[in-house]
């Protein structure tokens, strides 16, 4: 068999940011159309799925910024409130984590801590006593883990339109387009003779 030499030349720009967003989309869609056929069983495990995605999503849109805009800034261990603050800095953005969008970011930051680090977390009722009747016995609620206040379709899509929000704002603030954004890449090969 005939041998050649060649020079390989590979460049490659992979931002999960994108893959996490489009998985976050693909769950969301997912479950609404689920639950516009009633179709519950085991929607409130794909709705935390999609919660934790979103949280990762969100996070590495701001690694991005930091990553392309304030590189001598930039530690991505350090919490996702101080990130922003600095991408925002960076890009003359105003932030207010006590209106949304930013406020999300603390409710999904403590969704994914809770989740991530599974702590067990006792949940103890005092006995009452109750003069009742069987529906009514039936109808009382479950107690929750504290996390589980996040898993409903309203949060889940403030989320998703939060995190967005969030995404759009620091891109035009950037200066950045789209496609800097963009997982992308190139390969070429150079023949260089007979081997």
């Amino acid at each position: 068999m005939r041998k050649i030499k060649v020079k390989l030349h590979h460049k490659q720009e992979i931002f999960v940011h994108n893959n996490l967003a489009n998985t976050a989309f693909y769950f969301r869609q997912r479950i609404a159309e689920r639950l516009a056929k009633d179709d519950r069983e085991g929607v409130g495990l794909e709705m935390t799925a999609c919660l934790i995605i979103i949280a990762f999503a969100m996070e590495a849109h701001v690694n991005f910024f930091g990553w392309k805009l304030a590189p001598t800034k930039w530690d991505e261990r350090d919490q996702i409130k101080a990130k922003i603050k600095i991408v925002a800095k960076h890009v003359g953005l105003k932030v207010d984590f006590g209106k949304r969008p930013y406020k999300t970011v603390k409710d999904l930051k403590a969704l994914r801590d809770q989740l991530a680090h599974g702590k067990p977390e006792i949940i103890t009722r005092k006995e009452d006593e109750l003069i009742t009747t069987h529906e009514e016995l039936e109808a009382l609620p479950f107690q929750q883990a504290s996390w589980e206040k996040y898993v409903t379709k309203d949060f889940l899509d403030q989320a998703f339109d939060d995190m967005n929000a969030i995404w759009n704002d620091m891109l035009a603030a950037s200066g950045l387009e789209v496609f800097d954004a963009v997982t992308k890449g190139d390969r070429s090969i150079q023949y260089i003779g007979e081997a």
